[in-house]
């Protein structure tokens, strides 16, 4: 199982290196390099099956490396799940959809990128030391900050790259830094810092603190998100799916792994998580709900939905914390938190790819100019829809299920807090649909247009890719019985708990059960039922009441009004609702002028002490180019050929007359057969 991982390992660093005598070579070194990344993906999703039924029963796996400890378990599994799911489908994606930029080149940087991108995630998510642990971290940021300056010819995408950069730093590593710093003053030895060492420490508020702060920004949670509705939309498609679909829940795994396993859950920790993440899940929704730029909205909707992951993950710590009958139900929100993990990560995905796409073919991510793209790009239209009513929570799809999951846990949690957290992350799902709605209509309703009019349908790798996607975003829906088992298994192991009886899943139903609840009035909801009952009054309604085309002209008056101009645009939907909710935009505008001043003087702070220590590692390499000079002035004139060359040179003079000799004469051949014995019996003794 073991030689599973590790030859996933193997494989990332093979793709590093099959692309190096490509150089020269743009469309070979990125096929070449994701041929590799897409073989290292499937053998991660291999190593994941083959443990799945170790987690399942409260096991784990742990293995060294080089020296550095290794721990994988559910929770692990989970993310490690995730990063192979969407590192295939961004493999499968990635060598036609990179085309676009071949004019930038560097095509074998890219892939020497990605894969260490794509590598540090695997590795943060599985190492079980804090030194290795944050340095993967920093790793992971400094490989996805060049990924998402690619087109770094752009203004605005080095000022959103510079922002990502500094936030980071400032709100990320350097917490994590300090608490690093912290514990290894604590304990005296990098081997302290192994997470099972660290579990025995009584580790303060401040820990907690510096953790929240640090995975939080990397997440995109309120108020630390802003560094990413400016940066996913720079990046390429491909590297926002990655972003957004697997960086910011890794964020989550470092956010559950130190604070609940390493440490211990609190209540006040879980109400926290809690409150940011339906703080979060309103904020990022409903500012998503007035953009008009495609990838912009689909950034503000991952903040929204980090909002729906953290309240479940918050909702569980709080309930772990509880103990008791609640331990159980804990496991279960925790189950639900990161259901809605895995699954925004696949449809997140799929709408970037969708996004990428449109910007393949159209050259536009404005949702205002966008037009009848589903005459022209069908198969990517049915799979966009399939993304958008998962993301809006429509059953049957996967986006259903675990929000579903969380306002069970939120509604019979009896705690008047977190059901009001509960009904908050309702209504917004209600925006979320709404949002959705227009993103899908403006870019694939309606007729083509000038701007849209020449597109076609993506090649077939892009459309696999998409499609795989989209398959997981049904089959999760529909089946919930093959994830919930392993997404379980953290909550299970922190809780100490049996879920028998409080959580059951099937292949027709999935039932949940709060403490206190009589028996018989346990929640369930039937997927398969739903899909089979909705089906046939689906069938009975179009029979009944066919579709017939009819083609409305509006009254123009006589105006010469082309028809094109009265399609309602992006900017348009939803203007009062949006002058309704005005002061929470005017107020969010004004915090991001505030926050921007702020962020404006961290980065002059960062550059000012970065010229200082250029001019002092300048002033010293100088004074070192100085002294050398001032040396060779001095010393008497050498000759490196004479003094260094020469003695190899008549070495090998010599080496050559002993072969020659030993053509001819068999005592020299015995001569250096017993040489060769001498040698290799000194190195063995040796």
């Amino acid at each position: 199982m073991v030689e599973l991982f590790l030859l996933t390992i193997g494989l990332y660093i093979a793709s590093m290196l099959a692309v190096l005598p490509f150089r020269n070579n743009y469309k070979k070194s990125v096929s070449v390099g994701h041929a590799f990344t897409a073989l290292a993906s499937l053998t991660l999703l291999a190593f994941v099956v083959k443990a799945i039924p170790t987690a399942v029963e409260g096991g784990a796996i742990d293995f060294t490396l080089a020296g550095i400890p290794f721990h994988v378990d559910g929770l692990s599994l989970v993310l490690c799940m995730v990063l192979g799911i969407l590192g295939l489908a961004t493999s499968l994606y990635s060598p036609r959809y990179m085309e676009s930029y071949k004019k930038l080149g560097r095509g074998w940087v890219y892939i020497l990128l990605y894969s260490t991108f794509v590598l540090s995630m695997i590795l943060i998510v599985t190492l079980a030391n804090l030194l290795w642990f944050v340095f993967f971290w920093e790793v992971m940021t400094l490989a996805s900050y060049v990924l998402m300056i690619w087109e770094h010819d752009e203004d605005h995408v080095r000022r959103a790259g510079w922002k990502y950069f500094v936030t980071m730093h400032i709100t990320s590593t350097l917490p994590l830094i300090l608490a690093l710093a912290l514990l290894y003053a604590k304990t005296g030895s990098v081997a302290g810092l192994d997470f099972a060492n660290l579990s025995k420490l009584h580790l303060g508020a401040i820990y907690y603190l510096l953790f929240l702060i640090g995975f939080g920004s990397k997440a995109g949670v309120v108020p630390v998100h802003f560094w990413l509705p400016d940066a996913h939309p720079i990046a390429p498609s491909n590297v926002s799916a990655l972003m957004s679909g697997a960086m910011i829940k890794v964020a989550v795994y470092g956010l559950v792994r130190l604070t609940c396993f390493v440490m211990k859950p609190t209540e006040i920790f879980g109400y926290i998580v809690g409150a940011i993440g339906a703080i979060t899940l309103t904020v990022g929704t409903l500012y998503a709900l007035k953009q008009t730029d495609a990838k912009r909205l689909l950034a503000y909707h991952s903040v929204g939905q980090m909002g729906y992951i953290w309240l479940g993950v918050g909702t569980g710590i709080l309930f772990l914390a509880k103990g008791g009958e609640w331990a159980a139900f804990g496991a279960i929100a925790l189950a639900a938190g990161l259901y809605h993990l895995l699954n925004h990560a696949i449809f997140k995905g799929l709408l970037f790819l969708s996004a990428g796409s449109i910007l393949y073919r159209t050259r536009s991510k404005d949702l205002n100019k966008l037009a009848g793209l589903a005459k022209l790009m069908p198969v990517t239209a049915v799979f966009t829809f399939v993304a958008a009513m998962s993301i809006a929570g429509v059953p049957p799809f996967n986006g259903f299920m675990s929000k579903w999951m969380i306002y069970q846990v939120t509604f019979l949690s009896r705690n008047i807090i977190i059901v009001i957290f509960g009904i908050f992350a309702l209504f917004i799902s209600s925006a979320t649909l709404a949002s959705f709605l227009k993103f899908y209509t403006t870019a694939f309703g309606g007729e083509p247009n000038e701007l849209t009019k020449e597109a076609k349908e993506v090649p077939i790798e892009m459309l696999i890719a998409k499609g795989l996607l989209a398959l997981l975003c049904i089959l999760f829906g529909l089946i919930p019985s093959s994830v919930v088992p392993l997404l379980a298994s953290p909550g299970r192991i922190l809780g100490g708990a049996d879920l028998t009886g409080w959580l059951t899943t099937t292949y027709s139903f999935i039932m949940i059960k709060a403490p206190g609840m009589p028996a018989g009035g346990e929640t369930l909801f039937k997927p398969l039922l739903f899909v089979v009952v909705f089906g046939v009054a689906f069938t009975v309604l179009y029979v009944a009441f066919p579709i017939r085309k009819r083609i409305y002209k509006p009254w123009t008056l006589g105006e010469p009004v082309p028809m094109g101009e009265y399609k309602m645009k992006a900017c348009n939907y939803y203007g009062p609702f949006e002058e309704y909710i005005h002061f929470l935009y005017h107020w969010g505008h004004e915090l991001s002028k505030f926050g921007g001043r702020i962020t404006d003087s961290v980065s002059y702070a960062y550059l000012w002490l970065c010229r200082k220590l250029h001019k002092a590692a300048d002033a010293m390499s100088r004074a070192l180019i100085n002294a050398g000079l001032a040396y060779l002035r001095s010393v008497s004139e050498l000759y490196l050929d004479e003094f260094i060359f020469a003695p190899f040179v008549k070495i090998l003079r010599g080496l050559g007359f002993v072969l020659d000799e030993g053509s001819r004469k068999t005592n020299a051949n015995i001569t250096l057969a017993l040489l060769a014995l001498a040698i290799i019996l000194a190195l063995a003794l040796l």
